[in-house]
């Protein structure tokens, strides 16, 4: 009995690694996001770092787990450090903030996302990484089947991810917070290491290479098992879980009364209050302050561009309405404004912290309040206007960039009347312009002239710019402005005669216009290359992490072929090297691997990335992104190991999947260029996200296909018989590394710098390389 049971207990262990570390994954990104400001470039960074410790931990593990016998006491011992620490790493991540001495709702740089989920996921990943190949050499010690353990353990861990990845999507998160998560994994956890230490029966016989613990050992782990499990159940149920929940929050808010803290499918709101204060957030950025609100900037944002317009009678306003501007644009012979926010919970919360101010503005009857989001309300609406404002934070992130685009401002053109004003702002100074200033605003500037011929800058803090199809807004003159404020009868705080004219100088125009319009090609911004997105953190960059600017531009001065040419010379040098030394040849099948990690995470960043620009919502959508690529994974990995069974594994079975791959990475991009290009259509549009779905579950079907393959031939190369555990620390950390390059260089430099499409040509010309190198190399 003692095989059946440690078998079924240790598949069970198996399955709840993938469940464990998908889980743990997506919460952490979510949580990431809004200590990092909704940053999703942070999501590259920290499946980056994940996969890079999660590598480390298999590759040293491996080292080891050929030559202790303690194996299933080991394993166990990492699932109790995953359950005790992931709590644990949710408080951190809340605190991270405190702990660097940034304010809440303060950007921060990409360096201080790289280093602090490095040392937050650090025991997580090292722990997850160790559980690979101790079940690796646990799972051929008990089946006495060494060859195919690799890939079995690979799929079991898939298998779980699947399940964690749907049970997140639609049980977890509707239903639980964060902690309430994290304790539940860590019960199931820490039930499967029980099920473990206890799967040996008295008198049984032990398989070979499997030590019986010491009784007194046993007893201690399963003491220590036993306790954190009680631990966790009380916690769960009782106060325990929502006492650590709000008090990491309030930690996270620290100097401010929390008053909301909620999840949507765009993200997370909260509401904090200060005196008699109210700031709303949305994934970090504050969106939206009242009663008291930055009264200078609102009325400079909505009387200007409002008194360029002869009559203005129907306003769309894009975000940040609720706190003052709605009730300046009130102000105006207005017949009806449409309201949508970038997320519909911050128009919820609004109604249920209210204020005099608020009030009044949500209540009016010329106010028509919409429950959607902002793009998507663009999209579908057939109702035309005469301004239509974009009152969001500047593009520092995907979600917020989307509105910032060269495809956006066409469909906000498409519901312009005759001589309508769209109404954008941007970073800007009345003294002196940066170079990261510059190319912020030259970026959407650009993109903007791609769309309207009349654009009207005004300098400021930050600059307003009003884009037309009429010329009448750039040759209209100050003294018409002040005419139209008077006759309107407009009471103001600040705004007055001289401030309009002060603002609208010719000389200040000029000067910004001269200033952003240079020499330099600057390209436009667009959903599948977010230029916007990129300018915007250099700017963020020079501000908190100066030390950086120079290694930021240099990565501004990357084009394609420099990569290209990097791929070329190290085929021409590995190819003739390997020659002389024929050991070299050994780590083709490892470099292969690396290479198809790399590609699968790019493509899968890509779709993530991509669904974000498009819809907006991936912060609900990710676990079922991951989830559709496990999917594929598995079945690829399963169809390959049961191919393997009938027939004889090859080298040119793995050069037809390397063309394969490389046929994909050509393909992979003309599919979402062509979905991207007809997404307008209301079919397409509906239908778009089961098509990334699937795009990604292929992804996942030929990274799995190619792992038992590279498994079985790297292993019938082996000259020592007792090398598993070694081969699968050395092939999956390989998948690893290659997984971990392709989430830092393609977060970091390829999408938001070289664009999808060269990114994708990239990582063809990448497998290329591969594919040729293993070609010529056996």
């Amino acid at each position: 009995m003692l095989i059946g049971d440690l078998k079924k207990s240790l598949i069970l262990a198996l399955l709840l690694m993938g469940f464990t570390s998908i889980v743990a994954q997506v919460v952490l990104i979510r949580e990431f996001l809004v200590t990092f400001s909704g940053n999703e470039l942070a999501i590259g960074l920290i499946l980056a770092n994940w996969l890079i410790l999660e590598s480390l931990g298999s590759l040293l593990s491996g080292r080891i787990a050929d030559k202790v016998r303690g194996n299933v006491g080991i394993y166990a011992a990492t699932q109790l450090i995953i359950s005790a620490y992931l709590p644990a790493a949710i408080y951190l991540t809340r605190t991270f903030k405190n702990i660097i001495g940034s304010a809440p709702g303060e950007g921060v740089g990409l360096f201080p996302i790289f280093y602090g989920s490095l040392f937050i996921l650090a025991p997580l990943s090292l722990s997850d990484g160790a559980q690979f190949s101790f079940g690796c050499r646990l799972y051929s010690l008990v089946t006495k089947r060494e060859a195919p353990a690799i890939g079995r353990v690979y799929l079991y861990e898939a298998g779980g991810s699947i399940a964690g990845g749907l049970a997140f999507t639609f049980l977890f998160l509707p239903y639980f917070h964060s902690i309430q998560i994290a304790l539940g994994i860590a019960v199931i956890n820490i039930l499967s290491a029980l099920l473990l230490l206890t799967s040996f029966k008295t008198g049984a016989e032990i398989p070979s290479g499997i030590s019986k613990q010491r009784r007194s050992g046993r007893a201690f782990a399963i003491t220590i098992s036993l306790f954190l499990l009680l631990a966790a159940l009380y916690l769960s149920f009782s106060a325990g879980a929502d006492r650590i929940h709000y008090g990491s929050l309030r930690r996270q808010w620290s100097g401010q009364d929390l008053k909301a803290y909620e999840n949507s499918i765009y993200g997370n709101v909260t509401v904090t209050q200060r005196d008699k204060q109210l700031t709303f957030f949305d994934n970090g950025i504050p969106l939206l302050s009242t009663p008291n609100p930055d009264i200078a900037r609102i009325e400079e944002l909505v009387h200007l561009p409002l008194l360029f317009h002869p009559q203005p009678k129907k306003v769309l306003l894009l975000s940040g309405g609720a706190g003052g501007v709605l009730r300046e644009i009130l102000k105006h012979p207005v017949e009806r404004i449409d309201y949508a926010e970038l997320d519909p919970l911050i128009i919820h919360l609004a109604r249920k912290f209210t204020s005099p101010l608020t009030d009044y503005e949500l209540n009016n009857p010329r106010v028509n309040t919409e429950y959607v989001d902002g793009r998507l309300f663009v999209k579908r609406t057939k109702k035309s206007y005469d301004l239509v404002f974009i009152n969001l934070p500047q593009p520092s992130t995907l979600q917020l960039n989307r509105f910032y685009t060269k495809e956006f401002f066409q469909e906000v053109r498409r519901i312009l009347k005759e001589g309508g004003l769209m109404v954008i702002s941007a970073p800007g100074s009345l003294s002196y312009l940066s170079e990261e200033l510059k190319l912020v605003n030259a970026c959407l500037f650009n993109s903007l002239q791609e769309v309207y011929s009349y654009i009207r800058p005004i300098p400021g803090e930050p600059n307003l710019f009003l884009a037309s199809t009429s010329a009448d807004i750039t040759i209209i003159k100050p003294i018409t402005i002040i005419q139209r404020f008077n006759e309107r009868s407009l009471m103001t705080e600040l705004l007055t005669d001289f401030h309009i004219k002060y603002k609208l100088k010719e000389k200040r125009e000029q000067w910004l216009l001269e200033s952003i319009v240079s020499g330099e090609e600057i390209k436009n911004n667009k959903d599948l290359h977010p230029l916007g997105l990129w300018y915007n953190l250099t700017l963020w960059h020079a501000l908190f992490s100066p030390g950086l600017t120079g290694v930021i531009r240099l990565i501004d001065q990357v084009k394609l072929w420099m990569p290209l040419l990097l791929l070329a010379l190290f085929a021409l040098v590995f190819i003739k090297v390997s020659r002389r030394s024929p050991k070299l040849k050994k780590a083709l099948i490892p470099l292969a691997l690396t290479s198809t990690g790399f590609g699968g995470m790019v493509f899968d960043l890509v779709l993530i990335l991509a669904f974000q620009s498009l819809y907006g919502y991936v912060f609900q959508m990710i676990g079922l992104l991951i989830a559709a690529f496990m999917v594929g994974l598995i079945l690829g990995g399963l169809g390959m190991i049961r191919y393997m069974e009938r027939r004889e594994s090859s080298l040119p079975l793995l050069l037809r999947l390397e063309l394969l791959l490389v046929l994909y990475a050509a393909v992979f991009p003309v599919v979402l260029i062509l979905l991207h290009s007809y997404i307008n259509v209301s079919s397409v549009f509906r239908s778009a996200p089961a098509l990334l779905l699937l795009l990604n579950m292929i992804t996942g079907l030929l990274v799995g296909m190619e792992f038992p393959l590279a498994n079985r031939i790297y292993l019938s190369s082996q000259s020592e018989a007792d090398e598993l555990s070694r081969a699968a620390g050395t092939l999956y950390a390989s998948d690893l590394v290659g997984a971990w390059s392709g989430a830092m260089i393609a977060s970091v430099i390829l999408i938001p710098v070289l664009g999808v499409l060269n990114t994708c040509v990239l990582v063809a010309f990448l497998k290329l390389t591969s594919l040729i190198l293993l070609a010529t190399g056996k």
